[in-house]
């Protein structure tokens, strides 16, 4: 992707991406201007506008370089799917550890809660940061405070000094940190590849996502029996890795002189309306070189806000996949908490979470295929399938490792098609520089469902046992069934 490097505004010109839809440009005209402390005569300034409107693309897609032979994309999709492997096998290792430490099923799902509950505070306002920062450094600065991170509860077991509210104060600064590296990668994939070559991106990062659990899970339960430390220490390989492969991720110049001619611009647009206002020694700084005069950030979350108003198959979708992570969640937190009553071998718990990333990992790769062949809505195939695996789970009482493995495998595949759906949409529809702040809502809807998740499914399993549970998540799957057949939910991505 090829950006105009400018090192400043030109009147009559436009700085913007001539190769990708979506992104706004900046143009410089000069325009007459009086002043009304000198003479009428007009003089000319340059007044700067900034289109966020997408734009269009006018070269031939065949020209755009095949993904397999981007170098930047490829380095970026092993970093950040090492880094992901890091953090699959630690995340399983959490609700063990805990269930270790206390033997409660109900402390190790509050445990979970507690420790994602504060990324999905950060996720609003880190999106409207993200969309202001150069992306790859803000990815690199945040996989490099979760490998501090992870590495104090790695000291912290070995010397035997881990509570459980320390486990989940460090685990909770994880999961914001990651909060900004998720939302600066997608933008990051975004300047890396060609709009038209954002689906074929996307079902890439699902499947390995989903190839990613397949292996994490399993390794990370089998890391946790052979020794408790095993899972966190190589969540911190993991993030030493994933900094080593960022960092050879190319800078490109136009890139950031771009973004460096936006904040020139914002700076200048800010100080030409505090000129008219009654002047005061703080905003004389603030149009000095150096100074800053920012948008507020509730301003941004709610243009991003709108946005998802006047898209409603994102409105809609949205929570939809949402409530769908919520039961997933909740699914896997019963059935974890049922073998360890039980006593299920390592191997048993391995082969029933390596089926969610093996249906995961198969969706993703079948996802593009099966949007051309079939005529029907992703999602609405999704929540078809999940009220019917979820009525086979409840016929078989959740007593069968061979029924949940295969259940859980079937949500999964079905699962990974709706959220490709989903993404896709966003990343053809928003403007690249709205793109993180609607990522972040989708991000704050799925880690919301993420937390409470696992704290539901300790709850039915306490309380109801696994039959009972069963059912009520069936009951729930039939509402969101019910849900997507609302009309905006008929968008398909080819």
């Amino acid at each position: 992707m090829r950006f105009i490097a400018k090192s400043g505004f030109s009147p009559g010109e436009i700085l913007t991406s001539p190769r990708v839809a979506g992104v706004g440009g900046i143009s410089c005209p000069e325009e007459p201007i009086t002043s009304s402390s000198e003479s009428h005569t007009p003089k000319p300034r340059t007044i700067c506008h900034l289109s966020v409107q997408p734009t269009e693309t006018t070269e031939d897609p065949g020209d755009a370089t095949p993904l397999k032979l981007n170098r930047d994309f490829r380095l970026l999709l092993r970093g950040s799917s090492v880094s992901m492997l890091g953090s699959r096998v630690s995340a399983i290792a959490y609700p063990l550890l805990v269930l270790a430490m206390t033997s409660s099923p109900v402390v190790a799902g509050w445990a979970c809660f507690a420790t994602i509950a504060p990324s999905i505070i950060a996720y609003l306002p880190a999106g409207a940061l993200v969309d202001r920062w150069a992306p790859r450094r803000a990815m690199l600065l945040s996989e490099f405070g979760q490998g501090i991170a992870t590495g104090a509860i790695v000291v912290g077991l070995v010397l035997h000094r881990l509570s459980v509210p320390a486990l989940v104060a460090l685990g909770a600064t994880e999961q914001v940190l990651e909060v900004f590296s998720v939302l600066a990668e997608r933008r990051l994939v975004r300047s890396v590849v060609e709009l038209e070559q954002a689906a074929s991106a996307l079902a890439k990062g699902e499947a390995w996502t989903h190839i990613v659990v397949l292996v994490g899970r399993p390794l990370g339960a089998l890391f946790f029996g052979a020794w408790r430390v095993l899972p966190f220490l190589a969540d911190v390989i993991s993030f030493i890795v994933s900094v080593a492969f960022l960092a050879q991720v190319g800078d490109r110049p136009g890139v950031r002189q771009t973004g460096q001619a936006a904040r020139r611009y914002f700076r200048r647009k800010s100080c030409a309306g505090l000129q008219r206002l009654r002047p005061n020694q703080s905003k004389q700084d603030a149009c000095r070189p150096g100074g800053t005069v920012g948008r507020k950030l509730s301003k941004e979350i709610h243009e991003c806000l709108h946005w998802l108003r006047m898209n409603p198959f994102a409105g809609v979708g949205l929570p939809l996949t949402a409530g769908a992570t919520l039961i997933g969640q909740a699914l896997l937190m019963i059935f974890l908490a049922q073998a360890h009553t039980e006593h299920l071998s390592s191997l048993a718990i391995g082969m029933v979470l390596a089926a969610s990333g093996a249906g995961g990992a198969l969706g993703s790769a079948a996802a593009s295929m099966l949007f051309r062949l079939v005529g029907y809505p992703p999602l609405r195939i999704q929540m078809w399938a999940w009220t019917a695996m979820f009525g086979l789970l409840t016929l078989s009482g959740g007593q069968s490792v061979i029924v949940m493995a295969a259940a859980i495998a079937v949500l999964s595949f079905t699962g990974a098609m709706g959220n490709i759906a989903l993404n896709t949409f966003v990343v053809q529809h928003a403007a690249e520089t709205m793109l993180a702040r609607v990522m972040s809502v989708e991000r704050v809807t799925s880690f919301a469902a993420l937390a409470v998740g696992p704290a539901l499914g300790g709850i039915l399993y306490e309380q109801w046992g696994t039959r009972y549970a069963m059912i009520a998540l069936l009951v729930a799957t039939g509402s969101l069934l019910a849900s997507a057949s609302a009309p905006p939910l008929r968008w398909r991505p080819f």
